[in-house]
């Protein structure tokens, strides 16, 4: 018989939706953030990209705010909030037609009014802000070798570190990443990404390579986290894995389940960033903090 360690999130606010919902991510903070949409089905290779409307919630404790953002000609499937409170928005796809190339990154206060528009490349897998504004951007293969009209992509190092006005600061270039399957900025001194095809997970302090564990079975991990009994892994859409870690080597142990206190699994989707874990559960958002 598997076994099965149950982890425990506690309930911090009711909340269901009659929108589609597209995307999410934690901020260095520890609020959630989601984007919704009246769409049922979202086409992000259409071109040119249609002008709509995006309602993006912020949970943070047990307050929930939103903000709509009005005639934005993107399809975003990221987000994340400079210190400011401003908002960054991106489309991981970006078109580049000759010297027409799309600003696949938008910034918006927070009455929706855009700041400013920039672009960071194709094939985006992750963005994510830490504490001193610094965007850092993850890639997948096609943002690493080129696709869309890329011939000289912008993610060819597979992890790079932009100003808060797409300026480039850092690239992994070190690391011959092919795909980099997750990113994990709790702070400027915890930036950690796994890669293939080493199957490294590295551990960045101030954009220098600080520790780099070597993952057993080759496991994809979409998304990750450290806690006090080792790492927790998303390996696909329906698994989470706990792991082992032992003389830098990450080791699959069994899977986890996500319930509620009363023992009730926690069904829908799962965010990991620094020490929070977030589930989108049926009834409302559920957490688990270090």
């Amino acid at each position: 018989m598997i076994e099965i360690e149950k982890l425990i999130l506690n309930k911090c606010i009711s909340f269901t939706s009659d929108l589609t919902f597209v995307a999410g991510q934690i901020t260095v903070d520890g609020t959630l953030l989601i984007i919704e949409s009246s769409l049922k089905e979202l086409d992000y290779f259409q071109r040119p990209v249609p002008k709509r409307n995006w309602i993006i919630r912020m949970i943070k404790d047990e307050s929930i705010e939103t903000v709509e953002l009005k005639k934005v000609p993107l399809m975003p499937t990221k987000l994340d909030l400079f210190s400011d409170g401003t908002l960054l928005l991106v489309q991981s796809r970006c078109l580049k037609d000759g010297a027409n190339i799309e600003r696949n990154a938008r910034r918006f206060n927070p009455n929706g009014q855009l700041i400013d528009a920039f672009t960071l490349g194709d094939g985006i897998e992750s963005v994510q802000i830490d504490e001193t504004d610094t965007i850092w951007v993850s890639y997948f293969d096609e943002g690493v070798f080129g696709n869309f009209g890329w011939e000289q992509p912008m993610g060819s190092e597979g992890v790079i570190a932009y100003t808060m006005n797409g300026r480039k600061l850092w690239g992994a270039g070190s690391f011959d990443i092919v795909d980099c399957y997750a990113l994990n900025v709790a702070g400027s001194k915890e930036v950690y990404f796994y890669y293939y095809d080493d199957f490294y997970l590295v551990h960045l302090n101030e954009m220098k390579d600080s520790v780099r564990y070597c993952v057993e079975g080759k496991n994809t991990l979409q998304q990750f986290m450290f806690d006090e009994a080792g790492l927790i892994g998303q390996v696909d859409m329906n698994t989470i894995m706990r792991f082992t870690i032992r003389n830098r080597m990450i080791t699959p142990k069994e899977k986890m389940q996500l319930t509620d206190e009363w023992g009730k699994r926690i069904i829908g989707p799962v965010f990991m960033r620094g020490r929070y874990l977030y589930a989108y559960g049926k009834d409302g958002i559920y957490r688990r903090s270090l």
